[in-house]
């Protein structure tokens, strides 16, 4: 059957903004990162935002994944399992690269966490949301400054010891849990919205749009009043650095994947002609990134690129993966990396849901044999 032209927009839309974020981390994982005037500060938007709206639309896939396999008993031993893809495939992949911080153990802990949450109402989602946009930042701000930890600390990797890993995705990591629960909580609440209505969507983009500018101003005021001092103590629950793990920065990048993913619902059928490739991208979103950081494992100079050098390597990289991603679609369908999360190898040992009883409510008792005579 076909999907309704409503809800094929809404997935495709969610597509296109995973291949979307997807570009935006090839862009930012190429470098250089310093921004010294107007031009390169526009070009590295997505440093900080990128990575956001990609956990953004993994909380609303998982939460959509969830919901339509309500009655399937495989879905728990495939989430587990894809868990545990992400968890140790991360950690093996960042043994390739010291310069990346490879996102996808986070995805391993957000994947179990769901576990615990997916009952949970989404007012309830979007209220810890809020509170864990507050508590979050100041636990990782008291672990420096209380305990003497490290602040985005070098990334583990595979062979790191338990303690250590655990510590590293909950504090002082790349990408810390108290600080990014957030956007994936966000992403499971839209999740529970009709996206494909208008009133919706433009009430998110305005919603969205001015989170991510009003939080973005407010966070220029403490550094210019604070000077220095704003980025040591508690002062710096008051910046918005990029990937600081602050409030005012989770408050306006996450406010920013909420109004690209609206506006990408909403005006799909407009953008569908011009965004297609991006679909195709965010269909094979797992195997471009692993290849990605692999390719920029090997052509990395030791002292980086440079700025002209960046865009290049950045346009060529994101052109080459979205053309191959387009390919593979039309030529062979599911990514490599994406049936492997399918773990299909679970379904000859799973059950699927019982069948009823014979003579219950759901199924007629059998006709006796007399009867099918007199027939």
């Amino acid at each position: 059957m076909t999907a309704p032209a409503a809800s094929r927009g809404r997935v495709l839309g969610l597509d296109a903004a995973r291949g979307l974020a997807l570009i935006g981390m090839i862009m930012v994982n190429v470098g250089p990162l310093d921004a010294d005037s107007g031009w390169r500060r526009l070009y590295l938007l997505p440093y900080g935002r990128a990575s956001i709206l990609f956990v953004v639309v993994a909380g609303i896939s998982m939460a959509l994944y969830l919901r339509s396999r309500r009655d399937d008993v495989r879905r728990w031993p495939t989430l587990v399992w894809r868990a545990m893809v992400f968890l140790s495939g991360g950690l093996a992949l960042q043994l390739v690269s010291d310069d990346v911080g490879v996102i996808l153990p986070l995805y391993g802990v957000l994947f179990v966490l769901i576990l615990g949450l997916q009952r949970m109402r989404p007012r309830y989602l979007l209220g810890l949301a809020v509170a864990c946009t507050v508590i979050g930042p100041v636990l990782l701000v008291a672990h420096v400054v209380v305990e003497g930890g490290r602040h985005l600390g070098t990334p583990v990797a595979w062979g790191d010891s338990l303690g250590v890993i655990a510590h590293s995705l909950l504090l002082s990591g790349r990408y810390p849990l108290l600080s990014w629960v957030v956007p994936f909580l966000v992403g499971m609440w839209l999740a529970s919205l009709d996206l494909t209505r208008r009133t919706t969507s433009n009430r998110l983009m305005v919603v969205g749009g001015s989170a991510a500018v009003g939080a973005f101003l407010l966070a220029r005021i403490a550094p210019a009043v604070l000077g220095a001092g704003a980025d040591s103590g508690y002062a710096r629950l008051l910046t918005g650095v990029a990937h600081g793990q602050m409030p005012l920065w989770l408050i306006s990048s996450v406010g920013g994947a909420v109004f690209v993913v609206a506006a990408l619902v909403r005006f799909w059928d407009q953008l569908a002609w011009a965004a297609s490739p991006l679909v195709a991208a965010g269909q094979l979103a797992l195997t471009l990134y692993v290849v990605h950081v692999v390719v920029l494992a090997f052509i990395t100079p030791p002292d980086g690129f440079t700025f002209a050098q960046g865009i290049a390597v950045s346009a060529a990289m994101a052109l080459a993966l979205v053309a191959a991603a387009v390919m593979w679609r039309r030529a062979v369908g599911i990514g490599p990396l994406e049936r492997l999360l399918r773990a299909e190898w679970l379904r000859p040992v799973t059950r699927g849901p019982r069948p009823p009883r014979p003579g219950s409510d759901r199924t007629p008792a059998p006709t006796p044999p007399e009867m099918r005579r007199r027939r």
